[in-house]
């Protein structure tokens, strides 16, 4: 099983070490990187917080498809999980319109109420306003100093001026990063 496995490896050594023969066109790989026109995704720092979100979407005339990643703890009892999440699966922004899910538990260690919303519609203000009003009443706090916490924020930019965009976004001091909605297509076992 060794010799196999060294076999291989020196095999594929090989095959990585050869020089490139230019005249040699069809034995070049490559990739189509294609994506969805109109869609950038822009991540935040955890430290950016929602209202401040909201402001940075309200600067530009883009539509927002959602913003998500975001992790909220309760400082209410353990035994509120069910009111929280009733509250909050009223609300008709925290849905694409029929699928009413997100994330809310009882964290095992700590005993706090855990939730990791969905926010759709939230260009409009009074969405906006009362997200921060919903906030306030479930005693809902920002996790900021957890790397993953952060906000992706969903935007629609002008077609044809995506990659522009990535790089405008990018400039910003409080964006982790800017990409493109790259289509990935995958082959399946036959």
């Amino acid at each position: 099983m060794k010799k196999l496995f060294w076999i291989l490896n020196i095999s594929l050594f090989a095959l990585i070490s050869c020089e490139k023969d230019d005249d040699i066109g069809d034995n070049e790989v490559k990739f189509d990187l294609r994506f969805v026109p109109t869609d950038v995704i822009v991540k935040t720092k955890g430290y950016y917080t929602i209202d401040k979100v909201f402001d940075f979407i309200n600067s530009f005339d883009h539509d927002v498809e959602c913003i998500t990643s975001r992790i909220y703890t309760s400082a209410l009892p353990p035994d509120s999980l069910s009111y929280v999440f009733n509250y909050i699966i009223r609300k008709t922004y925290t849905n694409n319109g029929g699928n009413k899910w997100f994330l809310a538990y009882v964290d095992y260690d700590t005993k706090i109420i855990t939730i990791l919303p969905e926010l759709y519609d939230i260009k409009n203000k009074d969405n906006q306003s009362d997200w921060l009003q919903t906030k306030y009443i479930l005693r809902l706090s920002e996790e900021t100093d957890i790397e993953t916490s952060a906000n992706k924020i969903f935007f629609h930019v002008p077609e044809g001026q995506e990659k522009e965009w990535v790089r405008k976004f990018e400039k910003y001091n409080f964006v982790k990063w800017a990409k493109l909605n790259y289509i990935v297509e995958i082959n399946r076992w036959p």
